[in-house]
């Protein structure tokens, strides 16, 4: 095994963090590869120097184990195609880093990667071996502004307060519903509300342009939660606030709301992923998580660089992001040592 910044091997939690434990080892190989055998190394070794019996413990044994870890990768390549930067070897012993053929959505999927896990304990041994500061969370923004253009096949405005583009609340939100054309924003106050907000934790808005520019469209409104507290960020309780305030003549579109997160849901043992998104969602509205950003960021660029008439905010942002992610690569790797 290579000593790296990672903690020891999980073996006791989610097969989720098991996953993202066993990508990130694999980023930091040597080869950009590792077997999966050294994951019933693991195993033995751990069950070994267990006094009790290990594998009552933890309630599933090695082959269990082993199963729930292929499935997972099996689920990220079917649902992220080219998007997932990984791959099983020809003779399915080993998972590889595809390094040569990283595209936005597979860089994004690295990013976010790093974004959950830099501060869990699970994962890494030292919690501050990279530094996740308000800067990079924000970069995060950009992709969800993204996703959510590759959601709605439209327009996606990066609304969350700081704004890249300095702007203040109430002109930048009248520039994005005079270009919706649905709900007209107010030019005076009510009294009583802040005299400085931010955003009214509406993060991204974006919608789908109708043929003939008329109300009735996809519009969708979403928290960005880079944080392990995500699931207390709910937009659905903020948006009816957000429309009857701030509008003088509210969109007549049905708004969607959504939150988009950096992090894999985690089912309980006694629930499929589907099960668990289907109760969530009752309470967070539509869910982007790692499974489809990275798959919808990458078609909300492509949309962006395909058609000029679109206005999709903060692509620069992708060059950004590229780089920061080769720079984190490159720092975990130096940090590793090489039997």
């Amino acid at each position: 095994m290579i000593e790296t910044p990672l903690a020891i091997l999980p073996l006791d939690c989610d097969a989720q963090e098991l996953c993202d434990w066993f990508e990130l080892y694999t980023l930091s190989s040597e080869f950009h590869s590792a077997s999966f055998s050294e994951l019933s190394r693991s195993w033995d070794k751990r069950k070994n120097s267990e006094n009790t019996d290990y594998q009552a413990s933890i309630g599933s044994t090695e082959d269990q184990f082993l199963e729930a870890i292929f499935q997972t990768v099996r689920e990220r390549s079917e649902y992220l195609g080219d998007c997932y930067p990984f791959s099983f070897s020809d003779n399915g012993e080993e998972l590889i880093f595809n390094e040569t053929t990283l595209n936005d959505g597979s860089i994004i999927y690295i990013f976010c990667l790093f974004i959950a896990n830099t501060n869990n304990e699970v994962i890494f041994d030292d919690d501050s071996f990279f530094t996740i500061n308000n800067q990079v969370r924000d970069l995060f923004q950009a992709c969800a502004t993204w996703a959510a253009a590759g959601e709605v096949e439209g327009h996606s405005y990066s609304f969350g307060f700081p704004r890249p583009d300095q702007s203040s609340f109430l002109p930048k939100l009248t520039a994005i519903y005079q270009h919706f054309s649905d709900g007209n924003v107010r030019d005076t106050l009510l009294p009583g509300v802040s005299i400085n907000p931010k955003d009214e934790q509406m993060d991204v808005i974006a919608w789908k342009p109708r043929r003939d520019g008329a109300a009735g469209t996809y519009y969708l409104l979403g928290q960005v939660a880079t944080g392990q507290n995500w699931n207390f960020k709910s937009v659905k309780g903020a948006i009816d606030f957000f429309h009857k305030i701030w509008f003088a003549r509210q969109p007549a579109s049905t708004p969607t709301p959504a939150i988009f997160i950096p992090f894999n849901v985690l089912p309980t043992k006694t629930e499929s992923l589907q099960e668990k998104l289907f109760v969530l969602t009752y309470q967070f509205g539509n869910i982007y998580y790692r499974y489809c950003i990275p798959y919808l960021a990458q078609k909300g660029l492509e949309l962006a660089r395909a058609n000029a008439n679109l206005t999709i905010e903060r692509l620069n942002d992708i060059n950004i992001i590229s780089t920061w992610v080769q720079e984190a690569i490159k720092n975990f790797r130096n940090a590793c040592v090489y039997a």
